[in-house]
């Protein structure tokens, strides 16, 4: 009898859920493909603790970076801001205008840069780092202050302002991306900060392919360590700020804040010298408006990105995942809670006779429309890693880890391959940094073409982009597996592009001698531009390393 009644008690409770489902309409078709997106990234038991300053994960966890790509996302936040990311490295401080070549071992001279001072010291060195080499901020008593080129004024088409306004903003943004020691220290020590050095690693490495293959040479891979990361900021003069409205001058009372902040959610802010022309600099209030990071977890590195709360759009197009720090409304079917990591798009009906369901563009996703609140684990690991735990900034001047505007700061995604399971390509990309092609970016893909060619240019043209355009006439971004012919001709071991390790910054590289205004140098070769074999194992050494040849005869600067 008892298994008669509770057979009975689950059809009658499957046919009430039958009628509610009758009575919410079938999810239209944005909300099916968004089906893709809105998977649940973190396995079970992905419970970070902070204990004796360190983040710690509990044993069952294997690989956190794969296992819980969102927790891990936000212990990587939270180890940055211990860290004073804000203090790290930048591309201006790595790949430094008018470099000098490296100093072979044993050399020391002012025409070229020692790799052993990017070495750790017992307290920063005296004065400032020298001229032409890259160097770690904090190593000095005296580095150069941070800068950012003052933004351009933004050309966006009015119509912009309303279908895609995160657009209009990255206009006017200024991205720093700091990268951190290990960061540094290898791009430095590999010899991978000016262009002859890149160029001669991708002849080197095609020499040793061509006279060597199948057999790999590791010293010549790019692989940076582990424990490198790469953290980009977005951030928002105060003059666009308030012109955006995004903040305010005066607080919810009535009284002023400075400097102005938004009451409600507040902006990390930094004072930056803005360079208006070279050598006039004047110091501007910035605001924190997006992050979108790296952590070298793994081969491919891990991937996440970082949007203030109040950014217009910030969910638009693929919607924002989270299955870690905040918990979002999701929906209750049944009486069990499911989809609380995932907002979704925010959708409307197109108004004419078609009736299409369309996207509904540029809005905010405000907490009372998507239920957001701090989880639990969340607040804890907070709490007790020192984060946003005070009152307000210590000084607005300097970001600080105990600024509760930390809080106002939401995980748009994670990623950690280029395609699911069942083949769908995955997408990340916040509405700032990609302003414009957000629906189609995906940071893996975009980051897997860095690479030079013979002439330390980028060997794939394009950066990411592809001819498809979007319906504003915008360049759209490559997303899913790479393509093998971006690195290789097709059917051969001929390069066409040597892989960086998935980083851009060496866009920012420049010839110790310029061949002109040609974009290339007057020669890559020589052993200050050979790359280091440091890395080969112990009982190879006796072996000779990969020679960098003479160029061919096709070569214009032969």
């Amino acid at each position: 009898m008892k298994s008669y009644a509770l057979l009975t008690t689950l059809i009658l409770a499957l046919g009430a859920n039958t009628a509610n489902a009758q009575d919410k309409p079938a999810p239209n078709q944005i909300e099916q493909i968004s089906y893709f997106r809105a998977d649940v990234r973190d396995r079970p038991g992905c419970l970070p603790s902070f204990v004796e300053g360190r983040v710690r994960w509990p044993d069952a966890i294997g690989n956190p970076a794969i296992d819980c790509p969102d927790a891990f996302a936000w212990t990587s936040l939270v180890s940055a801001i211990r860290q004073s990311f804000w203090t790290w490295g930048t591309d201006q401080t790595i790949w430094v205008a008018n470099p000098k070549p490296i100093c072979l071992p044993g050399q020391s001279s002012s025409d070229c840069c020692d790799p052993r001072t990017i070495e750790p010291q017992s307290g920063p060195t005296t004065g400032s780092p020298p001229q032409g080499c890259p160097f770690f901020p904090t190593d000095w008593t005296e580095p150069p202050p941070l800068t950012v080129a003052k933004p351009n004024p933004s050309h966006s088409h009015d119509f912009l302002k309303t279908l895609d306004p995160a657009r209009v903003l990255r206009q006017e943004e200024a991205e720093i991306i700091f990268r951190n020691r290990p960061f540094v220290r290898y791009t430095f020590q590999e010899n991978l900060y000016n262009k002859e050095s890149l160029g001669a690693r991708f002849t080197a490495m095609q020499n040793w392919i061509s006279e060597h293959a199948p057999f790999a040479n590791p010293a010549l891979t790019v692989d940076y360590p582990t424990d490198a990361v790469m953290f980009k900021v977005d951030f928002l003069s105060q003059a666009e700020m308030l012109k955006a409205g995004l903040i305010s001058e005066k607080d919810g009372q009535g009284g002023r804040l400075d400097p102005p902040n938004d009451p409600e959610h507040p902006y990390v802010t930094m004072r930056i010298d803005e360079t208006i022309a070279p050598g006039n600099e004047e110091p501007q209030f910035y605001y924190l408006v997006s992050v979108t990071a790296a952590s070298k977890a793994l081969p491919n590195w891990h991937w996440y990105a970082f949007e203030h709360v109040k950014n217009l759009g910030r969910c638009d197009y693929t919607g924002c995942n989270d299955a870690f720090g905040y918990r979002a409304r999701g929906i209750n079917v049944g009486g069990a809670f499911f989809g609380w990591n995932f907002i979704p798009p925010k959708t409307e009906n197109s108004k004419d006779s078609s009736n299409d369901i369309v996207f509904r563009t540029g809005t905010p996703y405000t907490v009372e429309e998507t239920g957001e609140a701090i989880s639990p684990a969340l607040e804890e690991l907070f709490a007790a890693a020192g984060i946003a735990t005070g009152r307000g900034p210590e000084d607005p001047r300097v970001p600080s880890a105990e600024d509760p505007a930390w809080k106002s700061y939401r995980l748009k995604a994670s990623q950690t391959s280029f395609v699911t399971e069942t083949g769908m390509p995955t997408h990340a990309g916040q509405s700032i940094t990609e302003g414009g092609f957000v629906n189609s970016a995906s940071c893996l893909t975009c980051h897997s073409q860095a690479g030079p060619d013979a002439d330390g240019n980028p060997g794939v043209p394009g950066i990411g982009s592809r001819t498809d355009l979007n319906l504003f006439g915008l360049n759209q971004t490559v997303n899913g597996a790479p393509e093998p012919d971006w690195f290789f001709a097709e059917g051969t071991t001929v390069m066409r592009s040597l892989p960086m390790d998935f980083v851009w910054g060496m866009l920012n590289a420049t010839c110790v001698v310029p061949d002109g205004k040609t974009g290339k140098c007057k020669s890559y070769d020589g052993p200050q531009f050979a790359p280091p074999v440091g890395r080969i194992e112990p009982e190879l050494t006796t072996r000779k390393p990969a020679r960098v040849k003479p160029r061919t005869s096709s070569h214009p600067n032969n």
